[in-house]
């Protein structure tokens, strides 16, 4: 542009780094902002619209919410991905079925399985509804419970929740191959709906430990 001024090294610097901040591709648009203010002189100006522009963004970020709104997002659904982490550090999926209790959600499976040998190596795991049009995805940990009938209220939540007829074969209160529930333990959570993604995004943050 004919009489544009560059921008300064650090004002680039800024921009980009509030840019990535959202963690969204393209948005928010990096060309325009940077259009905008090479237009502009003295810098001292330029600086005062970036910043307009920028708080602009930021009043369309995801909302904060309580973890009370996460777990009646979990309540619900009847299957759940589970990703953990693998020996070489590739992503292992598979479903599952948990239930909320106190708060918090569980799930549960056996000790053989590729998803509970990986859990006893590293707990990181990522809970992720089936539906792709009310999105909740979960960040955070497993903790290991040991055996499912040692808490006879989980059980209770379980045995409630899946009671279409032949449920049953895949509880843990009518088959000993289900051998180990966990606990799972949120670091931080996503959430959105598909048919109103930009004013339904909402996240969570955990600050203590749970």
């Amino acid at each position: 542009m004919k009489g544009a001024v560059s921008l300064p090294l650090w004002l680039d610097q800024v921009i980009e780094t509030h840019c990535q901040a959202f963690r969204r591709p393209g948005y928010p648009p990096r060309g325009l902002i940077r259009g905008l203010i090479r237009g502009l002189t003295p810098t001292t100006r330029a600086v005062t619209i970036a910043d307009d522009i920028m708080t602009s963004v930021t009043d369309n970020a995801p909302q904060t919410v309580t973890w009370s709104v996460i777990a009646a997002a979990l309540t619900p659904p009847r299957n759940y991905w589970l990703i953990t982490i693998n020996p070489d550090g590739s992503p292992h999926v598979s479903p599952v079925w948990g239930g909320v209790y106190s708060g918090h959600f569980h799930f549960y499976t056996s000790r053989t399985t590729v998803k509970a040998r990986n859990l006893a190596r590293d707990g990181r795991a990522v809970i992720h509804l089936e539906s792709a049009e009310h999105v909740v995805i979960v960040h955070g940990s497993a903790t290991d419970l040991e055996g499912p009938n040692l808490s006879s209220e989980v059980m209770a939540v379980l045995d409630g929740k899946y009671d279409q007829p032949g449920d049953g074969d895949y509880l843990p209160s009518n088959s000993e191959s289900y051998d180990v529930l966990y606990r799972f333990r949120p670091r931080k959570a996503l959430l959105w709906q598909l048919a109103d993604f930009e004013a339904s995004q909402a996240r969570w943050t955990s600050t203590e430990s749970r």
